[in-house]
This record gives structure tokens, C-alpha cells and sequence, in this order.
């Protein structure tokens, strides 16, 4: 079995999550996050049915918390469910690994892995899913990153 982790970003970031998603297979681990892979754009919540966006929320959760981890990948000014989805992985005592700023309270709660950079992100998850230290996968496109989550080549 495979570890399972949820990422936690602003909707507008799908097509980054999904290059993401990309990094998580190449080191044997299963995204859980369907929303990045069915995203379109932005949602309009409040021009849609409530019962669509119980249906999104419900999801959402479910994928969350079927994961083994939740990676969170803020941008400021971007994006709140996020926030909102590391809360529940806290109660719910799923580690989190926040990813960069901003990082408001709950980035600084029991069972939360603050990272700089996803170069970091991905060796908190690697040893979380207790993958054995050497060369990854990935090892070529990490030795391109530069600082900040957004500055690795994907």
C-alpha cells in the first residue's frame, strides 16, 4: 500500500497541485486530492446549488481524511479552505507539512511539520512514509529548486 497524502492549496494553484501530484507517484506515494485533478478554474460557490457545494465540501473531506498526511501549500492572498483543511487534519491527528508562508495559528499546532521550501516538504514526507534515505526518484528535479515551493522546476 501506498502512503496517501492530501494537498492542501488555493484552487487557483490546481495545475501546480497537479505537478505535485506527479512528484507524490514518482516517490511511490498516492495524492488523495481529487479536487486538483477535476478543477477547471474558480468556483463560483455562491452561484452554484448548495447541494453541489455540500457535494464539493464532502469530497473534499473524505479525501482529506483518507490520507495519511496533508501537505499545505499557502500563497497569501490566495485561497482559505486550505487553512480550513489543515484544522481538520489537526483534530482528526493527521501530521500536516506546511509548505512555505503564510502561516497563521494552526501552522504552529501539535503535529504540524513547518517547512521552508518544497525540497523540505518532501523529505518531511519522505519520512513520514518511512521511505529509506538515498536517491529518490526526483533527485534531478530537486537539484534544480531554489528557495521558496514555487521555485522548483516542474
Amino acid at each position: 500500500m501506498s502512503f496517501r497524502v492530501y494537498v492542501a492549496a488555493p484552487l487557483a494553484d490546481a495545475l501546480y497541485v497537479r505537478k505535485i501530484h506527479g512528484l507524490l507517484r514518482d516517490l511511490r506515494m498516492e495524492p488523495t486530492s481529487s479536487w486538483a485533478e477535476t478543477s477547471e478554474g474558480v468556483e463560483s460557490l455562491d452561484a452554484m446549488p448548495l447541494e453541489d457545494v455540500r457535494e464539493i465540501a464532502r469530497q473534499n473531506d473524505e479525501d482529506l481524511l483518507e490520507a495519511e498526511t496533508v501537505l499545505v501549500l499557502p500563497r497569501a492572498d490566495a485561497g482559505r479552505e486550505m487553512y480550513a483543511e489543515a484544522r481538520l487534519a489537526t483534530v482528526h491527528l493527521i501530521p500536516v507539512v506546511w509548505c512555505g508562508t503564510p502561516r497563521p495559528l494552526t501552522a504552529y499546532r501539535d503535529g504540524v511539520h513547518r517547512v521552508d521550501d518544497l525540497i523540505g516538504a518532501l523529505d518531511v514526507l519522505a519520512r513520514l512514509a518511512r521511505i529509506p534515505a538515498g536517491p529518490h526518484p526526483i533527485a534531478d528535479v530537486l537539484a534544480l529548486a531554489r528557495p521558496g515551493h514555487r521555485a522548483v522546476a516542474l
